[in-house]
């Protein structure tokens, strides 16, 4: 019984079979000398890095990402220019309050379908940022941005 229901939950997957994976690493903060804008927090000097990777679907021009089996965000691709952007995201911090932000993308991406658009190995070269929308959190002013360098590589179609 367990091996069926095991099985089930495979074939239901909500990401398409046609999606693109990719193997993208997303760098913030101060990491190289190449430092990243951080608006919310200016007083920073250490950054971070990140693995992730993304699935994207396309059906026309738009394009849905997730990340797992949840979806991530929502853009559209030009030629091999994709934007995306989140829903506005809260979270409650018990010393902080109440924080919203989104987060917006641009990348350019090569694909199986548009071939080689990204100079070098990789094939994500992009950025992302998040925007504080509200916030509780006095040190956390609305409005102010957080900047990602995003780099990645295509992985295989069942990662």
């Amino acid at each position: 019984m367990l091996l069926v229901l095991s099985l089930l939950a495979c074939s239901n997957s909500q990401v398409p079979e046609d999606a693109i994976f990719y193997n993208v690493t997303v760098t913030a903060g101060n990491i190289d000398d190449d430092a990243l804008v951080d608006e919310c927090h200016p007083e920073a000097t250490e950054g971070s890095v990140e693995e992730f990777v993304y699935a994207v679907a396309f059906e026309g021009s738009a394009a849905t990402l997730y990340i797992g089996e949840d979806v991530f965000a929502l853009g559209t691709i030009t030629g091999c220019d994709l934007t995306y952007s989140t829903v506005t995201i809260g979270e409650e911090t018990e010393q902080d309050g109440v924080v919203k932000w989104q987060l917006f993308g641009t990348a350019a991406i090569d694909s199986i379908a548009d071939g080689a658009c990204v100079e070098g190995d990789g094939s994500w070269a992009g950025s992302e940022y998040f925007e504080i929308v509200n916030s509780e959190d006095e040190t956390l002013e609305p409005g102010c941005q957080y900047e990602m360098r995003t780099e990645g590589t295509l992985a295989s179609s069942d990662a």
